[in-house]
């Protein structure tokens, strides 16, 4: 059984304790011939003191929910930013030269780097794409694949250049290694 269907037991288990006792009070007070009010005077206040031996409990699962939350939203950032990160490095520390070196053999003007994308619909490939121009203003593209000669190479800089698949990656070792972190701590 999971931690959720354990808390929502044990929640409906205290309910129907809570329910069962307030019928038993109420019972035993017209039993006694108290009047109405009296008697909904001691329901509010057996009801208030009921509240108020909840609230820790209630203060501490939305406190662990928000530091889990604010955990998740860390970890995202990061990822993203590792991800947008290394896409940026690898663009202006090969993929750029190596479409600048291109475009300076074929007399193009070289415009920046399609980013690969994944999905059926999308326009470009799953390798990144040279953006060049002609004298003319005509546009073209060459992939990053076949400027590159080392195939290993080209796979890797594509891969890195992908941050839709980056991040997820990303995510998931950051919060491995955060998990060891909290562990350790």
């Amino acid at each position: 059984m999971s931690t959720t269907q354990v808390d929502e037991n044990n929640l409906e288990q205290a309910h129907e304790a809570f329910t069962a006792d307030m019928k038993t009070r109420i019972e035993q007070a017209k039993a006694s011939g108290q009047s109405p009010e009296q008697i909904q005077e001691m329901v509010t206040a057996y009801a208030r003191e009921e509240m108020r031996r909840k609230i820790p409990q209630v203060v501490t699962k939305v406190r662990s929910w928000w530091i889990g939350f604010r955990r998740f939203v860390i970890v995202g950032a990061l990822a993203l930013g590792f991800a947008t990160g290394l896409a940026l490095y690898v663009e202006h520390y090969y993929a750029a030269p190596l479409c600048e070196h291109y475009a300076n053999q074929h007399e193009l003007v070289y415009r920046g780097v399609y980013y690969p994308v994944i999905g059926n619909s999308s326009s470009t490939t799953s390798f990144g794409s040279c953006i060049f121009y002609d004298a003319a203003g005509h546009k073209d593209t060459v992939l990053l694949h076949k400027l590159e000669p080392n195939q290993l190479i080209a796979l890797l800089v594509s891969f890195a250049l992908q941050i839709d698949v980056i991040t997820p990656a990303a995510f998931i070792f950051i919060a491995l290694i955060a998990v060891k972190l909290f562990k350790i701590k």
